[in-house]
């Protein structure tokens, strides 16, 4: 096998591959050499990247340091010219800085605030209240706020005052200085919150005060009564409350105007407030209701009791003095419901001053200028009225009312005139007379309603009787006309229609009103009876004798007729001995009232005429016209034609 010479020195593939391997060494040293540059290049283009980077960063740096001064600027300019006054505290309430606004308010140099406690600017009083609630308030100060009252001016100089709200935040620890004394805890915010304080103080008053008399309203009897009820119950005690109303005070305001009706409340105020304990406390209801709830408590309820009727019997005591308004003098009297509570256990402060009220309507029964005691019965008669206006109401929506005729009659036997009398046709109930629902629609205002459809009502009968032919066309029809009917305005022009509408003549009609209607002062109601009277309608005076008319009222006023009252004709009495009436005072009364009735040529009715004995007496004295149940009783409709026909009750 032969030697291979071709690795050796000068042979040609030798030389070949020399070469060779300088190429590819050059090669690659090429390319790492190119390799170097690329790395070069790549750094240099990081590095300007890098750096354009940095000198944005840098250029936002600047803007963010700018707009921070200026935020820092603002909130500097807002914390020293804010129209409320800001301060810094440390725990203890030092002031470490403020605006010059809180030392406007405080009436200071800013400089002389700072390292001194906050407390040092309030009213002694609000020292106390103020650093009995800083603790509380440094560690939780959101949506807390304590008010307290500031001095105005140096210490010992200062001569007014305001109401500061303080209000705050507290401050991050990154936020507090270095010095541990001087370390910004809390900062607070304070509001002259005076007029505010002020409007507040205004609406709770007129929430709880009455703004005519300056009392208490029925929102703080409310208020107080709670209480009074609560502890009463706690320790086993009684209590008293008393339900006050002015006797008559309305003919007053009515004849006399609002405004002395407002000066008279106001007057009775201050007497009742002179003649009281002041911890008694009096109370307006409103209109002339007043209520006194006594302060003492007692664990008899007999005894206390005994305490409350004194107490009503001196506060009506002290209205024995006539009042005295513009020229007039006013004897005021008063109806006390008197509640000894509780009355039983469960009772509420409604329960307490419903029986009050109970018990003062019975007083009004009784006739006023009384104080009467909450019974249980009386509990109950107010739960059956409460069911009698509600069935009133149903009976007004479903006209469940009749009418009912009452002859009035000549001495001579002859029928003068019929009296309209109303009936109430209760479904279950049966016929019920007026005096048992009467006072309800008077108090309720459902009068007005009922009063025009009875006078429609017997209008339209009228007219019915007359188309009959069946009737002495002298004969008269009376009606029974409501006081709030005779003061509306619009009641005029409403009976005005009515005989427009039905073409009747007026002059058979009789309109009965009471004698509180002739004050002098009710000028609504005189209006209307002068209005009515040019129509050709007789006024007649009900119940006369009883009431608050004068001669000089009946001499001027428009009306035609006086009815006697009936508790008058009750006491009459002859004597089969004498031959003559038997002489009384009740006597005397009818007697001067016939003799007033034939001077001023006024016709007299005696109503309630029920013996022949009374009959005897009245025709002695020259009665012309009577009424009552010795002629008859209310008739009913049906029966009225054959009446009017012979024109005679057998």
């Amino acid at each position: 096998m032969g030697n291979d010479d071709s690795n050796k020195p000068g042979h040609p593939n030798h030389e070949y591959m020399r070469e060779r391997a300088e190429q590819i060494a050059q090669r690659r040293q090429r390319i790492t050499y190119e390799k170097k540059l690329a790395d070069r290049d790549r750094l240099l283009q990081d590095l300007h990247v890098h750096q354009i980077e940095l000198e944005l960063q840098n250029e936002e740096l600047r803007q963010s340091q700018a707009k921070l001064e200026f935020t820092h600027q603002q909130y500097l300019d807002l914390y020293n010219e804010a129209p409320v006054g800001y301060a810094s505290l440390d725990d203890s309430g030092l002031i470490i800085r403020s605006n010059q606004m809180l030392a406007s308010m405080l009436g200071m140099e800013k400089y002389s605030l700072t390292g001194k406690a906050l407390a040092e600017f309030m009213l002694p009083i609000d020292q106390n209240i103020f650093r009995s609630r800083f603790n509380a308030f440094v560690k939780q100060p959101q949506d807390k706020h304590i008010d307290v009252r500031f001095k105005v001016g140096d210490r010992g100089t200062h001569t007014s005052s305001f109401i500061g709200r303080i209000q705050g935040r507290r401050l991050d620890s990154d936020n507090k200085s270095g010095n541990q004394h001087w370390s910004e805890t809390i900062l607070i915010v304070i509001s002259d919150v005076t007029e505010i304080k002020k409007s507040e103080e205004k609406i709770h008053y007129q929430a709880f005060h009455d703004l005519l008399t300056g009392i208490p309203n029925r929102a703080s009897l409310y208020e107080r009564l709670e209480n009074a009820l609560a502890l009463a119950k706690r320790q086993h005690s009684f209590g008293a409350l008393l339900f006050m109303d002015l006797d008559r005070f309305k003919n007053i305001n009515d004849s006399l105007g609002h405004h002395t009706g407002d000066k008279l409340l106001i007057d009775f105020t201050n007497r009742i407030q002179q003649h009281t304990r002041k911890e008694d406390m009096l109370f307006r209801m409103g209109g002339d209701e007043f209520v006194i709830l006594l302060a003492e408590q007692h664990h008899d309820n007999n005894i206390m009791a005994v305490i409350a009727q004194r107490f009503a019997e001196h506060v009506i005591e002290t209205l024995n003095e006539p009042m005295i308004l513009g020229g007039h003098s006013f004897q005021i009297t008063l109806s006390i419901g008197i509640s000894i509570f509780p009355f039983q256990r469960k009772d509420n402060l409604n329960d307490v001053v419903r029986q009050a009220d109970t018990a003062m309507y019975q007083a009004k029964k009784e006739g006023g200028a009384v104080a009467r005691f909450f019974q249980v019965n009386m509990q109950e008669m107010a739960r059956q009225r409460m069911i009698l206006e509600a069935e009133l109401r149903v009976a007004l929506v479903e006209q469940q009312f009749i009418l009912y005729y009452q002859p009035q009659m000549r001495k001579d036997g002859t029928i003068y005139a019929l009296e309209a009398l109303l009936r109430w046709k209760h479904p279950y109930r049966g016929i019920v007379t007026p005096d048992k629902f009467i006072h309800i629609a008077e108090d309720t205002n459902m009068i007005v309603d009922l009063g025009n459809w009875v006078l429609q009502t017997v209008v339209k009968q009228i007219i019915a009787w007359q188309q009959q032919k069946l009737f002495d066309p002298t004969i008269r029809y009376a009606v029974n006309i409501s006081a709030k009917q005779l003061e509306s305005s619009n009641f005029y022009t409403q009976v005005e229609q009515i005989i427009e509408r039905y073409k009747l003549d007026p002059k058979c009609l009789v309109f009965e009103i009471t004698e509180s209607l002739l004050l002098p002062d009710n000028k609504v109601a005189t209006d209307t009876l002068k209005q009515l009277s040019e129509l050709n309608i007789t006024f007649s005076v009900d119940d006369f004798g009883t009431g608050y008319s004068s001669l000089a009222t009946i001499d001027t006023a428009p009306i035609g007729q006086l009815k006697i009252d009936r508790s008058f004709i009750s006491q009459l009495h002859w004597s089969e001995e004498q031959g003559s009436p038997k002489s009384s005072s009740q006597y005397s009364l009818v007697n001067a009232i016939l003799s007033m009735g034939k001077a001023l040529e006024l016709e007299v009715i005696a109503e309630g005429v029920e013996t022949e004995e009374q009959l005897k007496v009245l025709t002695h004295l020259g009665c012309k016209y009577l009424q009552g149940y010795y002629f008859s009783k209310p008739i009913p409709i049906n029966q009225i034609p054959e009446i009017l026909s012979t024109n005679e009750i057998d």
